[in-house]
C-alpha cells in the first residue's frame, strides 16, 4: 500500500475523458467561449457540477494574464442619500460578476483626483471598469481609454464609442413631466430644480423636462429652471409655483426642507415630484411622486456587458433597463 496521500479532486482532464472531449474544449466551455456550442457547454457544466469540480481561478488567471477583478468607480463626494443609488448599482455588479468568478474592486474617486483608479490601472489589478457616474470631460473615462481597458458607463453621454447602460432618462423624464402636470387641471407655474449640470445625468433630466413641458399644448403653463440650489429660496418668493419637479431625491429632500421652513405644505399648497426615487421620498408625509429607476439592474447589466467584452462577444453600445412611475399623494390633482 502506498503511503502517499491520494488526490481525489475531479479535474478538467477527468471531465474531458468522461465526455470524450479535448481538455481545451472543456476549458473553453467552462469559460463560456463563443467558439463552443451551447449543447457542449451545458454537458460540460453539468458534469462539472455533478462531480463538484471548481476551476482553479488563480491558475486560470496566470495562464490568461487575467485578474478576475472588475473595478466599480464611484464618486467619493456622494452624500449618504446618493450612496443608496450607488450601493444598489454595486449590488447588481457584484451579483452578476460573481457568477463568472469575478470579484469587484470599488474605487472611490473625487472629481479632481483619480489617483486611486490610476494606481489600479497602472498595476494591472482589474480586467474591466464600470463607471457609475459620468461627468463633462470625465477624467476617469479619459484614464480608462488611455489604458485601453474595456469599460461600461452607467447613464448616457456623448463619449464616442463608449458602452452605456441607461434607463432612457430623457424620454422617461419627459413622460413623467407630462404625468405630473396632470395635477394642474387648468395650468399654472412649474419650476424645475436641477442638480449640478457637470453631471451628465442631470443634463439628460433637464432635456427631458424641457421636452415634456414643450409637448403640453392643452394647458396654459409657465415654467422656469433653477440650476443653482442657493437660488431656490428666492425663486419660491418670486412666484407662486404650483408644481416643483426635482432632478433627483437629494435635491427633492432639500427643497422639501425649504418648503417646510417657509410653512408651505407639500402636496397641499404646492405639488412636488422627483426624477429619482428613494426610500426617503416613499416614506415622506405625504409620499412624494417619483420616477423609479432599477439601479440594481443598471449594475447587473453593466457587469454582464463587461464580461461579454472580456470574452470577445459582440453587443450593442446602447443598452437600457426598465423604469416606472410612482404617482403618489404629493401630485394629487388640484385646481390652480
Amino acid at each position: 500500500m502506498s503511503n502517499r496521500l491520494r488526490n481525489s479532486s475531479f479535474t478538467m482532464d477527468d471531465i474531458a475523458q468522461e465526455l470524450g472531449l479535448s481538455k481545451s474544449t472543456v476549458s473553453r466551455a467552462l469559460s463560456d467561449s463563443g467558439r463552443i456550442s451551447l449543447e457542449t457547454k451545458e454537458k460540460v457544466r453539468a458534469c462539472a457540477q455533478m462531480h463538484g469540480f471548481k476551476p482553479n481561478l488563480v491558475a486560470k488567471a496566470l495562464a490568461g494574464q487575467k485578474t478576475f477583478n472588475i473595478a466599480a468607480v464611484m464618486p467619493y463626494e456622494a452624500n449618504a442619500t446618493q450612496m443608496m443609488f450607488f450601493h444598489d448599482c454595486l449590488s447588481g455588479i457584484v451579483s452578476r460578476a460573481a457568477k463568472d468568478g469575478y470579484s469587484v474592486l470599488v474605487c472611490m474617486t473625487e472629481s479632481d483626483d483619480n489617483e486611486i483608479l490610476k494606481s489600479v490601472l497602472e498595476n494591472g489589478k482589474v480586467d474591466a471598469v464600470i463607471l457609475t457616474q459620468l461627468k463633462h470631460d470625465d477624467k476617469n473615462a479619459a484614464l480608462v481609454i488611455e489604458y485601453e481597458i474595456p469599460f461600461v458607463i452607467i447613464g448616457s453621454g456623448s463619449l464616442e464609442g463608449a458602452v452605456y447602460v441607461d434607463s432612457r432618462m430623457k424620454e422617461n423624464c419627459a413622460e413623467f413631466t407630462r404625468l405630473c402636470n396632470r395635477a394642474l387641471s387648468e395650468g399654472g407655474n412649474v419650476l424645475f430644480v436641477c442638480g449640478s449640470l457637470d453631471v451628465e445625468a442631470n443634463n439628460n433630466r433637464l432635456s427631458g423636462f424641457l421636452s415634456g413641458m414643450e409637448s403640453i399644448k392643452e394647458k396654459s403653463l409657465n415654467y422656469a429652471v433653477c440650476t443653482d440650489f442657493s437660488d431656490i429660496a428666492d425663486e419660491l418668493s418670486l412666484k407662486n409655483w404650483n408644481l416643483i419637479l426635482c432632478s433627483d431625491d437629494v435635491v427633492c429632500i432639500q427643497v422639501l426642507e425649504i418648503l417646510n421652513a417657509n410653512g408651505i405644505q407639500a402636496g397641499k399648497d404646492i405639488k412636488i415630484a422627483s426624477f429619482h426615487d428613494s426610500i426617503l421620498l416613499e416614506s415622506h408625509m405625504p409620499p412624494i411622486s417619483a420616477l423609479q429607476v432599477n439601479a440594481f439592474s443598471l449594475g447587473e447589466v453593466s457587469a454582464e456587458l463587461s464580461l461579454k467584452a472580456l470574452k470577445g462577444i459582440d453587443f450593442e453600445k446602447l443598452n437600457y433597463v426598465d423604469c416606472s412611475f410612482a404617482m403618489r399623494a404629493s401630485t394629487e390633482s388640484i385646481d390652480c
